[in-house]
């Protein structure tokens, strides 16, 4: 009986044709999977490539287990991969697969902070959006100063991150951290605060702290831009003159709720926060403002004017004494 023999040579390029054929049917696509809606597939921490190859075939996202894994090692995927959601969409082929995993390509969700969010209505948006637990960021803006301009000696500051997480649209990846995201909130507010703003700040003798104090009330007072100049005018008058600021903004912030009147008893509530009962600026800002409005209080209209009053829509009516301040409500609101 004669025996066919294969020499080695020949058997590695049989080997490699067959590897080739494989490649050609599975690693240019799985054309089959067309068609189909996207899926989400998760990264988790840890997860090894061939853990994720077990997962891409459990749903379908590829038709060979074996030529994926052949792929990525050529490509180099490694198993650095970047948590995260990833968006696949059935039929594309491996090394587009493979492709946007390398480039951590993760599916990012929308988090949105409006102008004039408290620290606690952050925490509870947060919360409520599905990106981390509420308690926790409260508990991290407590101490939370990443920059020296943050920092504050003053024991009756509630948040020393209050006031700096930068309100604006943030494209946030699965799975990131409490802690992440407040990082990603300051780290804004400081690159919003250009070199020119700073150099203003100190140009008025203010510190950042200051301004961005007096900037998030200005913020909860005004409903229109064009107003706040004049409303920061106000402020710095009354500071200059030694007069209380009282601002409802500051009442509203120590009830935690927004009243839709404040009442001559919640003006005498006690609080360091209170600028109906104590003179100068609340011990740290009251909310997040915008560099719109921290310019606003940059630019304040120079105004002997002290009081104002909002009307219905939310329009301020300004008055120079208190007997005309008494007239204006009289007059848009009703005796009172």
């Amino acid at each position: 009986m004669s025996r066919f023999n294969i020499s080695r040579p020949i058997l590695i390029i049989i080997v490699v044709i067959l590897i080739a054929s494989i490649g050609f049917m599975h690693l240019t696509g799985n054309v089959a999977l067309k068609g189909e809606p996207k899926q989400l597939v998760v990264v988790k921490a840890g997860m090894t490539t061939d853990e994720l190859t077990e997962v891409l075939f459990s749903e379908n996202l590829i038709t060979s287990p074996l030529a994926f894994r052949i792929q990525a090692r050529a490509l180099r995927l490694g198993d650095k991969l970047k948590v995260g959601e990833y968006e696949i969409k059935p039929g594309m082929s491996n090394s587009k697969i493979i492709k946007m995993l390398k480039e951590g390509r993760v599916r990012f969700l929308v988090l949105t902070i409006p102008e004039g969010y408290t620290v606690e209505q952050i925490a509870t948006k947060i919360e409520k959006e599905g990106f981390g637990k509420a308690e926790e960021i409260k508990k991290l803006a407590k101490d939370y100063a990443p920059y020296p301009y943050m920092q504050t000696n003053n024991p009756d500051v509630i948040y020393k991150a209050e006031g700096f997480l930068y309100p604006s649209t943030y494209h946030i990846s699965f799975g990131i951290s409490e802690s992440d995201i407040l990082r990603l909130l300051v780290n804004e507010f400081d690159e919003q605060l250009t070199p020119a703003i700073r150099m203003a700040i100190t140009a008025q003798n203010m510190t950042i702290r200051d301004a961005v104090n007096m900037a998030a009330m200005v913020e909860k007072e005004a409903v229109f831009a064009d107003e706040k100049p004049l409303i920061a005018g106000v402020f710095r008058k009354r500071l200059a003159i030694g007069m209380p600021i009282q601002s409802d903004t500051t009442i509203q912030y120590i009830l935690g709720t927004q009243k839709p009147e404040i009442t001559i008893a919640d003006t005498k509530i006690e609080s360091p926060y209170n600028t109906y009962l104590h003179q100068g600026m609340p011990p740290g800002p009251i909310a997040s403002p915008s560099i719109s409005t921290i310019e606003a209080v940059l630019n304040a209209t120079d105004t002997e004017l002290l009081y104002f009053v909002a009307d219905l829509e939310g329009r301020h009516h300004f008055t120079k004494t208190y007997e005309e301040h008494l007239q204006e409500i009289d007059r848009i609101h009703g005796p009172q």
